[in-house]
C-alpha cells in the first residue's frame, strides 16, 4: 500500500504560514568559510538579511490571510513561530512539506526535526519514507534526510558541510544532557575544534519542534537550543503551551467542523447511578467530641506525571474535591453531610450532586462493566467491518487497559474476557465459532517483558519486541493491509502520544477507575480520515445520511457520556479558553473556514438612547428565597402517589457528537441497549436516600412516603423510585422556591467598557448593519428565530437600536445556573396627550392589539418592554427569542429554561421594570418569526399618557 499525498487547502494555508514570513528574501546562495584555531571549514549557513520590521510585517500579513487577531498571536521579536494544528489533520506532512517549500523558495538547506519520544520519532520516519516518491515528484527535487545516531558521526559532519538540502531528525534527549556526544567538547572527531553542538550552530539550522510543550520548553533544552543558534524556530502542535508568534490556528472545532477528522460517537458504559463509587473510597473518620467530623478519601489526584490514586488530606462539609485533586471527574463533588446512617450505624458522606458513599464499601464489578464494553467494541468493529470491507478499507480498534498484568500475566482478566467476548460475538453475526488460533491472530499488543519478568510497555523495553513495535510503530501500510490477521490492538499508555492510525474505527478504555491518559490523546489516536487498499484517503458524501458516512470514531468509556462529555469539554476548554467561540457543524470534508468580525457602530454605541437603555438594563441583583414545609409535603404526597416503577434496568447508549462547542448540548442520541439489575432497600434507606437527595429532612420525607398509597411500585426498582421521587421532589421544592423568591438589587452594574470595539468569532453571525451596535449579531447556529428576529429588527423603521446581549450579561439564578436573554431593543413610540386616548386604546385592545405602557406582541420571541423617563419617545424590551407561545409548553421549553425566565421576571421587577407572562405588560413567546410585523403595529398602537412607570 502506498499512502497518496494530497493537496488539500486548509495544509497549503499552514504551509505558506510559515513559507511567507520570509516574504522578501532572496535565494540563500552565499558561502563562507568557518575559521578556528584548527583549521578552516567551508559551509553555507542559512541566511535572513531581513530586518525585524519587514518579519513584523509579514506577521501581520499572514495573520490577516488567517484571519486572526493580533492579541491572540503573541508576537514577538524572538525566533520562533507557533503553528497550531489539531491532532489528526496532516501535521507531520505540513512541516515536512514546509522544509520542502523553503528549499525550493529560499534556497535554506539545514532543517533539525526535534521530536520528544520515539513513537513520534518513529512516526514521522513513515511519513518520510512513506512520502518520499511523491514530494520528489511534487517539488522536482529531493531532500536526504537522516535519523540522528552517535554511532554514525559521519552522516552529521556531512550535514554541516555539504551545501544540498538535508534534514536531521532527532530526540530531544540527544543533546539536552551534558554528557552526550554532541554536547562534548575536545573531541578527537571534532568539526575545527567545536562542539558537535557548537559546529551545527554555524550552519543556522531552521528547526522543527513537534509537540514542543513535551519536554522542549525546559530551562535546559532551551540552553542547548541556544547553541543551535537557529535561524528560526517552528513549532507544531495541537496543544501549545508556550505561544510564540502563532500565525495558523487549525483548532479541535474547526476540524470537526469541516470534517477534517472523523465524527465522534461515544457509547457509553457504567453502572446507573454508580459511576461515581468506583471513584471514590472513604478510608478514614476523624470525630471528636465537640468538633465536626472530618474524613480522608482514596481520590485520582490530576498531579503532572498523571492520574495517581492516593488519600486526600483530611476534608471536611464544604470541601470541593475537583478543587482538591484538580480532577474534573470531581467537578460537582462537594461534601455537603458526613454522617451514620440511621439503621446500620456505617459513617457516609453525602456529596451536593446526590452521590453517596460509606465506609469500606466496595468497588463495583468491574469485570462485570469491562466485559460489556469489550462486548459492545467487538460488536462496533464487526458492524464497521462488514460495511468498510467492500470498499477496501480495514477496520481497526484500540483498546486501552489500566494495568499490563490485565492483558499479559498471571490472570489476565482482559484478555480472557476478550476471547470470550468475541467468540459470542463471531457465533451470533457468522453461526460459527471461532478456532483460538483465530482469537489469538485478530490481536497485537504493545507491551514486552523486562528483564525481571514483569510486563511493560515502555519504549525502550519495546525495542526488543521488534516485531509488534515495527507493526504498529513503524509499518503502518501493513496493519493497514486486509490480507494482515490484525484488528485490535492493546496498549496502556505508550501510545498515548505520537502514534495514530489512519483505520481506527473503535477506541475503548477499560479502567477501573479513571483514565491515566487524557481523553484528548486517546480519541487522537483514531481522529485520522481512513484509506483504502490504495492509499487513498476515503472522505464522507456532504450528505445527511448517516448510512454514508464511513469516518466515525466510536469511543466506548465505561462511564455515563455526560461524565465523559464534562470531562472532554473541560479538557478543550483548558486548552483553548472557555469563553472560545466555535463554528458550528459543517459536513464539507475539504472546506475553508471563516471567521467573523464585528465591529461595534460608534455612532449607535456612544447614542443617548443607547446608553438610557444600558443604564436600567446594566443593573445588578441578587436573590434570597423561603420555603413553606406543609406545602412541600402535600404535593408531595400527590405527586409522589403518580409515580409508576418500570423493572430495574441499566442502560448502553450510543450519543452522536455533532459538535465540539457544548457537547451534551450539540449530540444525537443513536440508540441504547438495556440490562437488567436487582436491589433491595428497607424503608430507612428509601427514607435516607430521599432526604440525601434533596434539602428536606428525614421527617419530613417519612411523613410523605407514610402518607403514600402506591408503595407496591417502590418494590419494583427501590433505586429508581428514589431517584423519581428526588426529582419530583426537587421540582416542588422549586416551585416553592419561585414563588417565594425575591431579587434586590446590588449597587452594581455591567459597566459599558466590557462592549469590544471588534469582537472575532467562528459562531454564525446575522447581519444587523442598520440598526445593530455591531455589525453582525451572533446567532445559534440552531436557533432560525434568533437570525430571523435579528433579521426583521434590523430593517424595521420603529427600531432605534439592537442588541445582541454579550456573553457577559448574566442575571443570577436559584438553580445554579446564569440565565442571559437573547436581545435588547430600542423602539421609537408616539405619547399620545388627548382625551380619547383611552378610547382608541381600549378599541385597538377589543381587536386583540396590546396598547399597555411597554406592551409587545414579539412573535417567535419572549418580550419584556421597558419604558424608562415620562415624555420618553422610546420603549425599551428584553427579547428571548422561543418557538412556541405557551410559557408552559414542555415540549419546546426545558425546565431550566422555564424556570429561568420566571426567575428573570423577577430580577427585572427588583429593577423597577413591570413585567407578567401572559398578562398585559407582556413577557410572551409568541409562535412565528414571521409575525414580527404585528409587533410593529403594537409599538405603533397609542397609549394613554404615564407616570414614571418603568415596564
Amino acid at each position: 500500500m502506498q499512502l497518496q499525498l494530497e493537496d488539500l487547502l486548509y495544509q497549503n494555508k499552514a504551509i505558506q504560514s510559515a513559507v511567507q514570513l520570509f516574504k522578501g528574501q532572496s535565494r540563500n546562495v552565499s558561502e563562507r568559510t568557518l575559521l578556528s584555531q584548527f583549521n578552516a571549514i567551508d559551509i553555507t549557513p542559512n541566511q535572513c538579511l531581513l530586518s525585524q520590521e519587514q518579519l513584523h510585517k509579514n506577521k501581520i500579513s499572514i495573520l490577516r490571510q488567517n484571519v486572526l487577531a493580533e492579541n491572540e498571536a503573541a508576537l514577538s521579536e524572538e525566533p520562533q513561530i507557533c503553528i497550531e494544528m489539531e491532532t489528526g489533520t496532516g501535521k507531520t506532512l505540513v512541516y515536512i512539506r514546509t522544509l520542502y517549500e523553503l528549499y525550493k523558495e529560499y534556497g535554506y538547506t539545514k532543517f533539525i526535526i526535534l521530536v520528544p519520544s520515539i513513537a513520534v520519532k518513529e512516526g514521522i520516519i513513515n511519513t518520510l519514507e512513506s512520502f518520499a516518491g511523491q514530494l520528489k515528484d511534487h517539488y522536482q527535487h529531493n531532500i536526504h534526510w537522516f535519523e540522528y545516531d552517535s554511532k554514525r558521526l559521519n552522516q552529521l559532519k556531512h550535514f554541516i558541510n555539504d551545501d544540498q538540502p538535508q534534514i536531521m531528525l532527532t530526540t530531544v534527549q540527544a543533546f539536552t544532557a551534558e554528557d552526550r556526544i554532541l554536547n562534548q567538547p575536545g573531541r578527537d572527531d571534532s568539526i575545527g575544534g567545536f562542539s558537535f553542538l557548537e559546529a551545527l550552530g554555524q550552519t543556522r539550522p531552521i528547526i522543527i519542534m513537534d509537540e514542543p510543550q513535551e519536554g522542549m520548553d525546559t530551562d535546559l533544552a532551551q540552553k542547548r537550543l541556544n547553541t543551535l543558534t537557529p535561524l528560526f524556530v517552528f513549532r507544531y502542535s495541537a496543544t501549545h503551551k508556550r505561544i510564540i508568534n502563532r500565525l495558523y490556528r487549525l483548532t479541535p472545532y474547526d476540524a470537526y467542523a469541516e470534517g477534517l477528522v472523523k465524527k465522534i460517537e461515544v457509547l457509553s458504559v457504567a453502572e446507573i447511578n454508580d459511576e461515581a463509587i468506583l471513584k471514590i473510597e472513604l478510608q478514614e473518620v476523624q470525630a471528636q467530641a465537640g468538633q465536626n467530623p472530618k474524613v480522608r478519601l482514596n481520590l485520582w489526584h490530576n498531579i503532572k506525571a498523571g492520574f495517581t490514586l492516593k488519600p486526600s488530606n483530611w476534608l471536611k462539609v464544604g470541601d470541593n474535591l475537583g478543587k482538591i485533586t484538580k480532577n474534573i471527574s470531581y467537578q460537582d463533588f462537594t461534601i455537603e453531610r458526613i454522617y451514620k446512617g440511621l439503621r446500620d450505624k456505617n459513617w457516609k458522606i453525602h456529596f451536593s450532586n446526590g452521590v453517596e458513599i460509606e465506609q469500606n464499601q466496595r468497588q463495583g464489578d468491574i469485570s462485570g462493566i469491562f466485559r460489556q464494553q469489550l462486548y459492545w467494541l467487538i460488536n462496533s468493529h464487526f458492524d464497521k467491518q462488514q460495511k468498510l470491507a467492500p470498499r477496501g478499507i480495514k477496520c481497526l480498534s484500540l483498546v486501552f487497559i489500566d494495568k499490563v498484568d490485565n492483558y499479559i500475566g498471571a490472570e489476565p482478566l482482559i484478555k480472557q474476557l476478550f476471547a470470550e467476548e468475541y467468540q459470542r460475538v463471531h457465533q451470533e453475526r457468522t453461526g460459527k465459532q471461532p478456532s483460538p488460533e483465530q482469537i489469538t491472530a485478530v490481536q497485537g499488543y504493545y507491551f514486552a517483558r523486562t528483564g525481571k519478568g514483569e510486563f511493560t510497555d515502555n519504549e525502550s523495553t519495546m525495542l526488543k519486541n521488534r516485531e509488534i513495535y515495527d507493526l504498529i510503530l513503524k509499518d503502518k501500510q501493513q496493519l493497514l493491509s486486509l490480507d494482515n490477521p490484525v484488528e485490535f490492538i492493546f496498549s496502556h499508555s505508550a501510545l498515548g502520544v505520537g502514534w495514530d492510525n489512519p483505520n481506527i474505527f473503535n477506541i475503548a478504555t477499560l479502567n477501573q477507575t479513571y483514565s491515566e491518559i487524557k481523553k484528548r490523546q486517546e480519541i487522537g489516536r483514531g481522529l485520522r480520515i481512513c484509506v483504502n487498499q490504495q492509499g487513498q484517503r476515503i472522505y464522507d458524501p456532504a450528505s445527511d445520511d448517516a448510512d454514508d458516512e464511513v469516518n466515525v470514531l466510536t469511543l466506548i468509556p465505561n462511564e455515563s457520556y455526560e461524565t465523559f462529555a464534562l470531562q472532554y469539554q473541560a479538557q478543550l476548554a483548558d486548552e483553548f479558553g472557555a469563553d472560545a467561540k466555535k463554528p458550528p457543524l459543517r459536513k464539507n470534508s475539504k472546506g475553508n473556514k471563516k471567521q467573523n468580525k464585528l465591529t461595534r457602530h460608534e455612532v449607535r454605541f456612544n447614542s443617548e438612547s443607547f446608553r438610557s437603555f444600558w443604564k436600567t438594563l446594566a443593573r445588578k441583583t441578587q436573590y434570597t428565597v423561603s420555603f413553606d414545609e406543609a406545602e412541600i409535603i402535600n404535593r408531595g404526597i400527590q405527586e409522589l402517589g403518580k409515580i409508576k416503577i418500570p423493572a430495574y434496568e441499566a442502560e448502553i447508549r450510543l450519543t452522536r457528537i455533532k459538535e465540539l462547542e457544548n457537547i451534551q448540548g450539540k449530540s444525537e442520541e443513536i440508540g441504547r441497549e438495556i440490562a437488567q439489575l436487582k436491589a433491595s432497600y428497607s424503608a430507612a434507606d428509601i427514607v435516607e436516600h430521599i432526604s440525601e437527595n434533596t434539602s428536606l429532612s428525614y421527617s419530613v420525607v417519612f411523613r410523605i412516603i407514610k402518607a403514600l398509597d402506591n408503595k407496591a411500585q417502590i418494590l419494583r426498582n427501590p433505586p429508581l423510585f428514589i431517584q423519581l421521587a428526588s426529582k419530583e421532589l426537587k421540582r416542588i421544592e422549586l416551585a416553592e422556591m419561585l414563588r417565594t423568591l425575591s431579587y434586590h438589587e446590588t449597587g452594581g452594574s455591567f459597566p459599558l467598557e466590557l462592549f469590544k470595539e471588534a469582537i472575532h468569532t467562528y459562531s454564525p453571525v446575522e447581519p444587523t448593519p442598520n440598526k445593530g451596535i455591531y455589525d453582525y449579531a451572533i446567532c445559534d447556529a440552531d436557533s432560525r428565530p434568533e437570525h430571523e428576529f435579528a433579521h426583521n429588527a434590523d430593517n424595521d423603521p420603529k427600531v432605534v437600536c439592537l442588541l445582541k446581549l454579550p456573553e457577559f450579561y448574566k442575571i443570577p439564578t436559584p438553580i445554579g445556573e446564569y440565565y442571559r436573554p437573547d436581545f435588547g431593543l430600542v423602539v421609537k413610540q408616539r405619547s399620545l396627550k388627548n382625551s380619547d386616548a383611552d378610547g382608541r386604546a381600549r378599541s385597538l385592545r377589543a381587536s386583540g392589539v396590546h396598547t399597555f405602557p411597554g406592551d409587545c406582541r414579539a412573535s417567535s420571541q419572549l418580550a419584556c418592554g421597558i419604558h424608562t423617563i415620562p415624555g420618553d419617545k422610546e420603549l425599551y424590551f428584553v427579547i428571548e427569542t422561543k418557538s412556541t407561545n405557551d410559557i408552559n409548553d414542555d415540549k419546546a421549553l426545558t425546565e431550566h429554561e422555564r424556570t429561568k425566565i420566571h426567575c428573570a421576571v423577577k430580577h427585572f421587577q427588583a429593577l423597577g421594570i413591570r413585567t407578567e407572562i401572559g398578562g398585559e405588560l407582556r413577557y410572551e413567546v409568541q409562535e412565528t418569526p414571521s409575525d414580527y410585523q404585528q409587533t410593529n403595529s403594537a409599538f405603533r398602537a397609542p397609549v394613554k399618557d404615564y407616570d414614571d412607570i418603568k415596564i
